[in-house]
């Protein structure tokens, strides 16, 4: 059955917001982090707070950092703040948006954090934070964040274009363009309030849509050499090797997983993607059916019902994972 918030669910939000709201307003310090191979909630939810908190506390320092992902970075987004070792040598408060475990926060460093904040809609996996606020009914971190800075805005704030381009690419991209089962009337209406701010909507789209010709070899790419299993499974498999011919980073693997997400006869999803570097190969899980975090738990991951990822230590596991998913019964993710 969908989720319907009532006034007590807004109450225990309030609360959860004052609390960090609090340790905001008083810390001079802020770093705000993200998880690694950041997708656009991440890197829209983590950049609309930091100018949200730019814009209406310009005396605090506040750094947002992490890896980067090409295809997105100086494109849509602007370049990370640099990590330097100094920044973590004095007093700051962690946030962390959009990562459910430490493992998956990049650049990760609490050294001298005197608190750690968690904004995210993931469900619960590690209790890392000294303040916690996770809700996985909403379909995007960028709009737990945008629900938070307009619950807790004072008289004299205010949320400018800039934030609210960053916080509508958040939810735009995790929300699959509002077509995903977890879009909720709120999430359209904080969607339509950050428009009322000044964004071009039209340009965003055209920005996180627009199709390179690299991008669209990749797509010709995905579209001869995916295969189907006989249980309804359809993935594609990039290799090194394939990522160089392509000109792709790794983290670009998993970007034509939603071109067969919605064809007859398809009922899951999954790109696998060599991480030569790093030994292994990382997995990304899509369904509109069948809960493939169940899945995704079995091989060192996780994330939300239908969308999910987890990794493979090599193509040996491949035939199980294929397996896995051909078997997971379908459910209706309206109800």
């Amino acid at each position: 059955m969908k989720f319907v918030p009532d006034t007590e669910y807004f109450s225990r939000l309030n609360k959860e917001f004052k609390a960090i709201m609090k340790e905001i307003r008083k810390a001079e310090r802020i770093i705000i982090f993200r998880h690694t191979n950041p997708d656009y909630d991440a890197l829209g939810t983590q950049l609309g707070l930091k100018t949200y908190l730019k814009d209406n506390y310009p005396e605090k320092e506040v750094y947002a950092i992490g890896d980067i992902v090409n295809s997105f970075v100086p494109r849509i987004f602007p370049y990370m703040d640099e990590a330097k070792p100094e920044i973590f040598e004095k007093p700051y408060l962690a946030i962390v948006v959009d990562v459910a475990d430490t493992k998956r926060i990049s650049m990760m460093n609490f050294k001298n954090a005197t608190g750690i904040i968690k904004l995210d809609h993931h469900p619960e996996v590690e209790e890392y934070a000294t303040i916690s606020c996770v809700h996985p009914e909403m379909a995007a971190a960028g709009e737990l964040v945008t629900l938070m800075l307009e619950s807790m805005q004072k008289s004299h704030e205010y949320i400018s274009a800039e934030a609210a381009r960053f916080l509508f690419i958040a939810i735009v991209g995790d929300s699959g363009r509002f077509l995903f089962s977890d879009v909720s009337p709120m999430t359209m209406r904080l969607a339509a309030d950050l428009m009322q701010c000044g964004i071009n909507k039209d340009a965003i789209y055209q920005e996180m849509y627009f199709t390179s010709i690299k991008e669209f070899e990749f797509k010709k790419w995905a579209l001869t050499h995916y295969h189907v299993s006989k249980g309804g499974t359809c993935y594609y498999v990039l290799k090194d090797e394939d990522l160089k011919e392509l000109g792709l980073e790794p983290a670009d693997g998993k970007l034509q997983i939603s071109l067969f997400r919605n064809v007859e006869g398809i009922d899951a999803v999954a790109s696998i993607t060599e991480y030569k570097d790093e030994s292994k190969f990382r997995v990304s899980l899509r369904s509109s059916t069948k809960i493939v975090s169940k899945v995704a738990q079995m091989y060192n991951g996780g994330g939300h019902d239908f969308a999910a990822g987890c990794e493979l230590k090599s193509l040996d596991q491949l035939d199980s994972l294929i397996h896995e998913l051909d078997v997971l019964s379908k459910v209706n993710p309206g109800e």
